[in-house]
């Protein structure tokens, strides 16, 4: 019952990731609407848009695999390509989202959380790369259910949005600014929660 409980919680969160990166390729290659403030700041960003929402998109599909204790365990080899593939995508989507960041719509609040969320998230990445590199599994898979939990805020970001705009139809930023720092709040309280529960008695 518990292995099928796990599977099907998966099962949601690979097509919640798979729902969400292709909501993001489609809004970034759908036309722009000139009367469309946001979009049309995206789509004069230059690189900057189209590198964090590849690389993000890249790693929230990764995700789900990194998450796979069948590939841990007996295909040792991709999972440590794919997590090595994770970190690029991480390292160039939080690089572009440090920079995006600057200039998010909501004025300096949502500004500062997303800017936290990008510094976080390199952070918290680079610091299961390291653990890995230093032979220290527990706080390497620690380190990484946190970055996990960051990639993830890409997917609690649309819900709100979705749920805010177009469920309760509140003004843009009155629920843009508080997202901004609840989507990925929430998922990192969440997933320290779990690591403590997890946490050996000695810790």
């Amino acid at each position: 019952m518990r292995m099928m409980l796990k599977s099907l919680m998966w099962l949601i969160l690979l097509l919640l990731c798979l729902g969400v990166t292709y909501y993001a390729f489609a809004y970034l290659l759908g036309p722009v609407n000139p009367n469309n403030d946001f979009k049309m700041k995206m789509a004069s960003s230059g690189w900057v848009v189209p590198m964090h929402f590849y690389a993000s998109g890249l790693a929230l599909l990764l995700v789900p695999w990194q998450l796979s204790s069948w590939l841990r365990q007996r295909a040792v080899r991709m999972h440590r390509l794919l997590g090595l593939l994770y970190v690029v995508a991480v390292l160039l989507g939080g690089i572009a989202g440090l920079l995006m960041a600057l200039q998010a719509d909501g004025g300096w609040v949502a500004q500062l959380g997303f800017f936290s969320l990008a510094v976080l998230w390199l952070y918290c990445t680079g610091m299961a790369y390291v653990s890995i590199l230093k032979g220290q599994v527990l706080a390497h898979q620690q380190w990484m259910y946190r970055s996990m939990a960051l990639t993830c805020a890409g997917i609690t970001l649309r819900l709100f949005l979705g749920l805010g705009l177009g469920v309760m139809q509140w003004p843009f930023l009155t629920v843009y600014v508080p997202t901004a720092w609840l989507c990925w709040t929430l998922n990192l309280a969440v997933c320290e929660w779990l690591i403590r529960r997890r946490r050996p008695a000695a810790w």
